[in-house]
C-alpha cells in the first residue's frame, strides 16, 4: 500500500519510478519481475523453511536484476532488500519493520543488531521518531511517515454505535484486550484482521472464546472496501500494541475518516495521535476504560482534517524526494 501509493506521488512530481516486484503488481509504472505474481508468507509452519529458502533465491535474482539496469537508475529505494552490494550507490533504506535482538523472533527480513553490523553505514529512512529508538546509532537521514490517497475514505460525522479493532491477531496487537474492553463497556464491537501461523494458537486461546458473545462480531480478513466501511463508522477504533510499532496504519485510517483511536502509549503512537483530541493514548486498557467515553465526544471533523494533512502520500512523497536528493549528494 505504501509503495503503491509512494509510485503514484512520484509520478505526479515528474519523476519516472521503476519497480523491483511481483509481475502481477497493480502501479501505472515500469516492473522489473522478480517474481511472476505476488507471494504471501505462508500460514502453515511447515511450509516455512521452503519460504525462506525461495525467498533468499529471490533476493539473489532481484540482486542481479538490479545490477542490469543500474544504468537506468538515479537512487535505489529499498523497503526490504538488503542494499549492502549497492552501499557506493545513491540509495535509501526504509526500516518497516521493527528492530529484533534474535532472527528466530521474526519470520522474514529481520533487522537485528547482527544484520546491521556490515550495513550502518547505509542511508536509512525512519517511519516514525520513535522507531530510531530500537537503533540508534544508524545512519537516518530522514524520518518520512506513511501516506495514502485520503480520498478514498470518505468522512463520517455521525458514526455507528460500536468500536472496532482492526490488525493481526496476535500477541503484539492483543486484540483480545479491546475485546475486554468493548464487553466491560457493554458496546459492540468489530472486530477485522490475519491470522499468521504464529498467532493460530493465540487466536483458538485469547480470540475464539469470544466469538459467541452478543456483543463481538468477527470479520475475518478484509479486503480494501470493507477495511474502509469499518473503520469509517465506528465510534472509536481500538488500538492495544503490545510492541514497539513502527507506525501503525490503521490508526491514520480511521482517522482519515473522522474516526479517533484509543491505544496504549507505545511505540508510534504518540506521533500519530494528539492525545484527547484525536484519540486517548493510555497506559493500559484499564486505563482505557475509563478513557473510552472521551473518545465518543471528540471532534470527528478536526480528527479527518489533521490526519489527512499529516499522513497523505503527497507529503509522504516529497519527504522522499528529499532523501533521495540527499543520498545522490552523498554519494557523488
Amino acid at each position: 500500500m505504501v509503495v503503491y501509493h509512494l509510485i503514484k506521488g512520484l509520478q505526479e512530481q515528474g519523476h519516472e519510478p521503476i519497480l523491483f516486484g511481483p509481475a502481477d503488481s497493480s502501479v501505472d509504472c515500469p516492473i522489473v519481475p522478480i517474481v511472476d505474481k505476488a507471494v504471501f508468507y505462508p500460514n502453515d509452519p511447515l511450509k516455512v523453511p521452503a519460504f525462506r529458502k525461495f525467498a533468499k533465491a529471490v533476493e539473489a535474482d532481484t540482486t542481479r536484476l538490479l545490477w542490469q539496469h543500474l544504468d537506468e537508475i538515479d537512487v535505489i529505494h529499498s523497503h526490504g532488500f538488503d542494499l549492502l552490494d549497492f552501499a557506493d550507490f545513491p540509495h535509501v533504506f526504509t526500516l518497516h519493520n521493527l528492530f529484533l535482538m534474535d532472527a528466530n523472533d521474526f519470520y522474514f527480513n529481520p533487522l537485528t543488531i547482527d544484520f546491521f553490523e556490515k550495513r550502518r553505514q547505509l542511508n536509512y529512512v525512519s517511519i516514525s521518531y520513535n522507531q530510531r529508538e530500537g537503533s540508534p546509532d544508524l545512519n537516518y537521514i530522514a524520518n518520512v511517515y506513511n501516506g495514502e490517497d485520503t480520498d478514498k475514505f470518505p468522512f463520517v460525522e455521525n458514526p455507528d454505535d460500536y468500536v472496532c479493532f482492526l490488525g493481526r491477531f496476535d500477541k503484539d496487537k492483543s486484540p483480545h484486550l479491546a475485546v475486554q474492553l468493548a464487553i466491560m463497556n457493554n458496546t459492540r464491537i468489530k472486530i477485522a484482521g490475519k491470522t499468521d501461523f504464529e498467532g493460530r494458537e493465540y487466536f483458538e486461546e485469547e480470540i475464539k472464546p469470544y466469538l459467541k458473545h452478543p456483543l463481538v462480531e468477527y470479520l475475518g480478513e478484509l479486503g480494501f472496501d470493507d477495511k474502509v466501511d469499518l473503520l469509517s463508522k465506528p465510534k472509536c477504533n481500538l488500538h492495544p500494541t503490545n510492541f514497539r510499532e513502527p507506525f501503525g496504519l490503521t490508526v491514520v485510517e480511521a482517522a482519515y475518516c473522522g474516526t479517533p483511536t484509543l491505544a496504549i502509549e507505545r511505540g508510534s503512537m504518540s506521533e500519530l495521535i494528539k492525545n484527547e483530541a484525536t484519540g486517548m493514548l493510555v497506559e493500559d486498557f484499564m486505563e482505557g476504560f475509563w478513557a473510552l467515553d472521551k473518545c465518543f465526544e471528540m471532534d470527528r471533523k478536526y480528527i479527518a482534517e489533521r490526519s489527512r494533512r499529516k499522513f497523505n502520500y503527497t507529503r509522504m512523497t516529497k519527504g522522499y524526494i528529499r532523501a533521495y536528493r540527499k543520498a545522490i549528494k552523498l554519494a557523488a
